[in-house]
């Protein structure tokens, strides 16, 4: 699959006091948490890079209504911990190992 049908290109006018107009590439899938509803935001070509914002922060940090955008369906680090935890839980009660 190209890079190119993996985003979509649209330009918008940065929130910088210089008010320059950048090119912001909305991911054509965007990854929401399945539990608490948070969007992965990757600043950057580095994954090490990204965070968790709701999607008002979003919207704003990229002009980009993420209703608009298809979601696929993920965990956030905090909520696939607290998943780890009661499925290893589950499996201690049951007597068993995952």
């Amino acid at each position: 699959m190209a890079l190119g049908t993996l985003f979509a290109q649209t330009t918008r006018v940065a929130p910088s006091a210089l008010m320059m107009r950048e090119t912001f590439v909305a991911p054509k899938m965007l990854p929401v948490c399945c539990v608490c509803e948070l969007i992965r935001d990757e600043i950057g070509s580095s994954l090490n890079r990204e965070r968790w914002v709701t999607s008002r922060t979003y919207r704003i940090t990229h002009g980009v209504n993420p209703s608009e955008i298809a979601h696929t369906h993920t965990y956030c680090p905090d909520c696939f911990r607290k998943a780890q935890e009661k499925v290893t839980q589950y499996f201690r009660e049951i007597g068993t190992s995952p």
